[in-house]
């Protein structure tokens, strides 16, 4: 007579665990990502408002002091030809905060998952250990009124969860 134990990796509530803590902190850290982003690219709009706000005024008090239309005329198209490389940039610079943002991001990723990992096959080597320590030293005891090849399915407490069940 033989008897199979099943044990739950949560109370039999039929309620999983809320939230973890680490995937918590693994959000956080996500987060922290995307704060940082849009600080830096708060920060580039910064200057650049700045930037254009200054060479605009000294545009303009250069167009004033100029005597010919011509002489006016051709500091405004420089302002404008100007424009267009800040422009231009303007974008990669928000590119690069960008692309950081997201090498950020996937090596944050791919550390978490290489600590998932290293974690999860700790536990299942740990498991597969104490499993194999108790088939290797003798099949449990079976429980009186027990017939060849039953199921119980107990809690972590070991309370039963479930009425045997046979196979």
């Amino acid at each position: 007579m033989t008897e199979s134990t099943i044990l739950l990796p949560y109370p039999a509530s039929g309620k999983e665990p809320s939230q973890t803590p680490w995937l918590t902190a693994e959000m956080s850290d996500l987060a922290q990502i995307c704060v940082g982003t849009a600080q830096r690219i708060a920060e580039l709009n910064s200057r650049a408002i700045d930037a254009t706000i200054n060479e605009q005024r000294a545009v303009a008090l250069e167009t004033a002091g100029e005597r010919s239309p011509f002489g006016a005329w051709r500091l405004q198209a420089s302002f404008a030809l100007a424009g267009t490389a800040k422009a231009a940039a303007y974008w990669r610079h928000v590119n690069e905060i960008m692309v950081d943002a997201v090498v950020e991001a996937v090596n944050e990723a791919e550390g978490c998952l290489n600590r998932n990992f290293v974690a999860l096959s700790a536990a299942l080597g740990a498991a597969a250990t104490d499993v194999s320590a108790i088939v290797l030293a003798s099949d449990p005891p079976a429980a009186s009124g027990a017939k060849e090849n039953e199921v119980q399915i107990v809690d972590p407490h070991g309370n039963a969860v479930a009425p045997r069940r046979s196979e």
